[in-house]
């Protein structure tokens, strides 16, 4: 009987100790929260790079018109269903367009490979409450730079 209850006991703890915690937006990323990965805050870590390189390149081959600006670029990562943590990068752009124009949103989320999203479903992602955003600050310039260098 004493083994059964440690078993029990040892399994609880353990349990308890590999749950995954849900983050709200409201509380900042940090290194120390280990069921949710949070990013370095570097610009140069790879998967800031492959986010903002997957979005420039995405835009340049199938977004008409090209954007000619963004602005808001930040990273940020959420847990799907599934437990499994998906980054992405959040922001708006300013389409090539005459006359006058609004500021569209946009997101690319990595995936296997990334998917990008413009528009309200952009929104709907970058706006969701499950959202933990990264400290890197904002990286509208280095997006801006992938997009001017593919004109």
């Amino acid at each position: 009987m004493l083994r059964l209850a440690r078993t029990i006991l040892t399994l609880g703890i353990a349990a308890c100790a590999t749950a995954p915690a849900m983050r709200s937006a409201s509380q900042p990323a940090g290194p120390t929260e280990a069921s949710v990965p949070a990013l370095q805050p570097t610009p140069a870590d790879s998967l800031v790079e492959y986010l903002l390189t997957s979005a420039a390149t995405d835009f340049h081959d199938h977004t008409s018109p090209s954007p000619v600006r963004v602005r808001d670029v930040r990273v940020g990562h959420f847990m799907n269903r599934e437990g499994e943590v998906h980054y992405m990068l959040c922001g708006q752009f300013l389409p090539a367009q005459g006359g006058a124009a609004d500021w569209t949103p946009f997101a690319t989320i990595k995936t296997v490979r990334y998917e990008q999203w413009l528009g309200p479903q952009a929104a709907g992602f970058c706006q969701s409450p499950s959202v933990a955003w990264d400290t890197v600050g904002d990286l509208s310039a280095s997006l801006q730079s992938r997009l001017d260098s593919l004109r």
